[in-house]
């Protein structure tokens, strides 16, 4: 009988000491389980042309289910010609992808990402994106016609906006340009001669608009 007391004494010390031990590991779970997401890889700006489509990605890792606001400037994304995927990567995380089509200028801003789950939230750094307008105004042509060499030298016929000025350059070895003329052009149309010509092997011109 007292062998029998002793090794139940023993057994309920060693249960003594193992509750608690146990009791760590649980709660150590708990607080990995219990922690807000990471972001394991933050969007990245980009510059997209006027009308394009404009893709931001982001990756965050959770134990628990996660959230993902996509913000602009702040703000919630508008939903028009924007949407949102998820999807889970094992041993990588959650990839959330903002796809905006028929981007213009009205886009562009700061997008940022929060990301939430059941315990808290964190938001991702801003990625700038950038829309580029390409505006063409004031183009100068040289025009075929009328142009070309003639009696006293070589005839230059410009077409361009009216009322500008016309700055006729030229070069021999189109690096090192000259001006030679600068010319009104009250109604988008002029036509120079360049005396000059017969002086030179060859000779090279460019025109822009002053």
């Amino acid at each position: 009988m007292v062998g029998l007391a002793r090794l139940i004494q023993y057994r309920l010390q060693k249960a003594a000491i193992c509750l608690p031990f146990f009791g760590f590991l649980i709660a150590s779970v708990q607080a990995q389980i219990g922690t807000p997401p990471i972001i394991a890889v933050q969007p990245l700006g980009l510059a997209v042309q006027n009308g394009g489509t404009a893709i931001l990605t982001t990756t965050a890792v959770s134990l628990t289910s996660m959230k993902f606001d996509w913000l602009f400037n702040g703000q919630p994304v508008p939903t028009t010609n924007a949407t949102v995927v998820n999807v889970v990567v094992p041993l990588v995380g959650t990839v959330s992808t903002l796809t905006i089509g028929h981007v213009s200028a009205a886009n562009a801003g700061n997008y940022s990402v929060r990301v939430v789950n059941g315990v808290g939230s964190v938001t991702s750094s801003n990625a700038t994106l950038i829309v580029l307008v390409s505006t063409v105004t004031n183009v100068l042509n040289i025009v075929s016609a009328g142009t070309g060499m003639i009696a006293n030298g070589f005839n230059l016929h410009l077409s361009g906006p009216a009322g500008s000025n016309y700055v006729i350059q030229a070069s021999t070895d189109l690096k090192n340009w000259t001006s030679i003329s600068t010319n009104a052009a009250p109604t988008g149309s002029i036509t120079y001669t360049d005396t000059d010509v017969t002086n030179y092997p060859w000779r090279f011109y460019r025109a822009k608009i002053q």
